[in-house]
């Protein structure tokens, strides 16, 4: 995807001048310098409520966020979440605070989270005792912006969950949320730190960005769940996502899709994905080269990714796993595995095995 693609498609919803402007009062700088860095005045935004930042903007500010952040002992991270409360996520936090259980508001939170933050891809894979939620970025901010927003990203859903469940309220009966976290970014902080934060260590230099909730705390009744409300705010956030389009690649949904089919041991082919999206084949090849991708890259990577899943959270016999992810035989799977890992899933066991 071009740089001027890329600042075409990826807009980001006002509420991030309030977060940085937020925290440097509190350091008592110069909150003009926020309206400087945008290209903007408060004049405009106030005129223009439903304006969007664009990616030059948006990453202006957070290397402005970063420059104001302190060494404190505090996490960088956690330093942000204090001017991030809840509300702050508009529409999206209010719909989560109405979901059934915490499954539901984790969904609904993963399905409408292109409008908070476009750049970032989340998706959710389901094992029978627990969920993993997979963070993919999109666009390189650079470091330390990148491995910043993405602790960020699990910061604000673990925050968010804790009120739902009542675990910030410490009600009776509430299940403390908990997720295990593993980036792949090297840890520059504290590790106990960043342990107490999330009630688990975390690992750093793992292979993939991605938290795990067990299923005891998915099955969790949400304390504010409201069917009423929550129709309300879909509406009104698939509203959104139909006057954005352009911001949600083709890529992104189709990944989905070939997820969903994978759990069922299907492998779907261009065109039942095309007649699906209501389009040619030709076009849907051409809207994944636009994405800078091709059908078949997805495929591979979906199966390697639920390979992966598989190998390190379950006993399933190589043979089954290698037909329920569509392979013609358990050799194919081993040879495609190690094209992308580098390694077999029989290697791969057996590292696991060892370090246990």
């Amino acid at each position: 995807m071009s740089v001027d693609t890329e600042s075409e498609r990826w807009l980001f919803p006002l509420h991030y001048i309030d977060l940085v402007e937020s925290m440097i009062s509190a350091r008592q700088g110069d909150t003009s310098q926020v309206y400087t860095t945008i290209g903007l005045t408060r004049e405009v935004i106030q005129q223009q409520p439903d304006r969007l930042l664009t990616l030059s903007q948006f990453k202006n500010l957070i290397s402005l966020c970063i420059d104001n952040l302190r060494l404190n002992g505090e996490l960088r991270f956690e330093q942000i979440l204090h001017y991030l409360p809840v509300t702050a996520h508009g529409l999206i936090g209010m719909a989560c605070m109405t979901a059934d259980t915490m499954g539901d508001a984790l969904d609904m939170a993963l399905r409408y989270f292109p409008l908070l933050l476009p750049a970032f891809e989340l998706s959710r894979e389901d094992l029978s005792h627990e969920a993993h939620i997979n963070i993919k970025r999109n666009h390189d901010f650079g470091s330390p912006a990148n491995e910043l927003l993405t602790e960020l990203i699990v910061g604000s859903i673990g925050r968010m969950a804790q009120f739902a469940s009542g675990t910030k309220l410490n009600l009776q009966g509430a299940v403390k949320f908990r997720m295990k976290i593993q980036f792949s970014h090297p840890s520059t902080e504290s590790l106990d730190g960043f342990a107490a934060h999330f009630g688990f260590p975390v690992m750093f230099d793992s292979l993939e960005n991605k938290f795990i909730v067990s299923r005891e705390v998915l099955d969790q009744p949400v304390l504010t769940s409201n069917a009423a409300t929550r129709m309300t705010l879909e509406a009104l956030l698939d509203q959104q996502m139909q006057a954005r389009p352009q911001q949600f690649l083709m890529s992104r949904r189709v990944r989905a899709m070939l997820k969903q089919a994978l759990l069922n041991g299907h492998v779907l082919s261009a065109t039942e994905i095309a007649s699906e999206l209501a389009m040619s084949v030709r076009t849907l090849s051409r809207r994944l080269g636009d994405d800078g991708v091709s059908l078949s890259s997805l495929i591979e990577e979906v199966r390697i990714e639920r390979a992966d899943l598989l190998l390190t959270s379950s006993d399933l016999p190589l043979i089954k796993m290698s037909q329920q992810l569509g392979y013609s035989d358990i050799s194919a799977f081993s040879r495609a595995f190690k094209r992308v890992k580098g390694y077999t899933p029989s290697e791969l066991r057996k590292n696991l095995l060892d370090a246990n």
